[in-house]
């Protein structure tokens, strides 16, 4: 098949699965972040934030189910007709013979997220959203994190927060941070659970790899992970997301026994995010709980990706370090008031 070097519409023929894990590795190596897969539309990327038509034709509807079939597995497609989304994790790997453009050793791995709705006339159509996931962890020392902000996420227990909007890059910089840590104190055991998998965080040299778990393949739920993770004697334990109250309650507990948790929340402002931290546990509880949260809690840091002038992206970054002095000062007023006094 001949691949294009330029970045524009993707020679598809027959879209065929193996078409399309041509393609999948054509969008990584031209820096795609999300693919959209949607029956009786054009294939679409975004790339550095833009919306990109990728194909001349549009994805016959009628080949939906085998595609998936062919890319996930049998067990989806029931699942996702049902009314079920599905949240799967694929990988495509290079052999010898360089099939779809990946040598020996490479890969390439994509988060998708399958439902089914109405798109356009089409009813019932299926659509995959396709979040690329890069192989290569980057070194948090390059990425100009501020050297209080280091120091505080380096910690020894207590709880720390990773923000953002969906595509922010948290899953990036939480990966970072755990190959960092990895690589300077490499006697610490790190188990996370993800929703998917999405960065490889373990490599040959390292004492211990980082455990890595995936909800709803090989744990229940964050909580329920959460409540393994501290039988497990672990230094850190890293949260996709807490989004509710069983999981934050969970992460709380853990803190509390001198885990390390990391965790992420779709939020824009570290004000927001405790805020609605603390709106997550019931009213009976919410002022004990508020509490054990102010003592544990080490930073919140809520990124965003802006655009710059070359077409790029950048991170653009606004955090809180949760200090003995801004402690003190937060617990003389009602934690009500705390969200609204970390506002900018």
């Amino acid at each position: 098949m001949n691949i294009p070097d330029e970045f524009g519409l993707f020679p598809f023929q027959r879209f065929t699965a193996d078409e399309l894990r041509h393609f999948f590795v054509w969008c990584a190596a031209h820096k795609v972040s999300d693919v959209d897969l949607t029956g009786g539309s054009p294939v679409s990327v975004s790339r550095f934030g833009r919306r990109v038509r990728c194909s001349s034709a549009t994805l016959p509807t009628t080949l939906m189910s085998s595609l998936i079939d062919e890319l996930f597995g049998r067990e989806v497609v029931p699942r996702v007709l049902a009314g079920n989304p599905v949240d799967r994790t694929i990988q495509i790997n290079g052999d010898a013979s360089g099939r779809y453009g990946l040598k020996r050793g490479e890969r390439i791995r994509l988060r998708s997220h399958l439902i089914q709705g109405t798109s356009g006339a089409e009813e019932k159509a299926v659509s995959i959203t396709m979040r690329v996931i890069p192989t290569e962890i980057p070194d948090i020392l390059s990425m100009n994190i501020e050297p209080d902000l280091l120091e505080a996420m380096v910690c020894k227990s207590g709880l720390g927060f990773v923000c953002g909007e969906t595509g922010s890059g948290k899953s990036t910089l939480c990966s970072a941070l755990y190959r960092y840590i990895m690589d300077n104190f490499p006697d610490a055991k790190i188990v996370t659970y993800e929703d998917p998998v999405e960065y490889i965080l373990g490599n040959e040299n390292d004492l211990l790899p980082p455990h890595q778990a995936e909800i709803g393949r090989d744990v229940v739920s964050f909580a329920a992970g959460l409540r393994s993770a501290v039988r497990r004697n672990p230094e850190i334990i890293g949260v996709g997301e807490i989004r509710d109250n069983e999981t934050a309650d969970a992460a709380v507990q853990a803190g509390n026994t001198g885990h390390y948790c990391l965790s992420t929340m779709h939020t824009k402002s570290p004000g927001e995010t405790l805020a609605r931290l603390l709106g997550l546990f019931p009213p009976v509880i919410r002022d004990s709980m508020a509490w054990a949260v102010l003592s544990l809690l080490q930073f919140i840091l809520v990124q965003v990706l802006v655009r710059t002038n070359d077409g790029g992206r950048k991170a653009v970054r606004e955090y809180i370090v949760i200090n003995d002095e801004l402690r003190d000062n937060l617990s003389g007023m009602p934690h009500a008031e705390w969200g609204i006094t970390l506002m900018p």
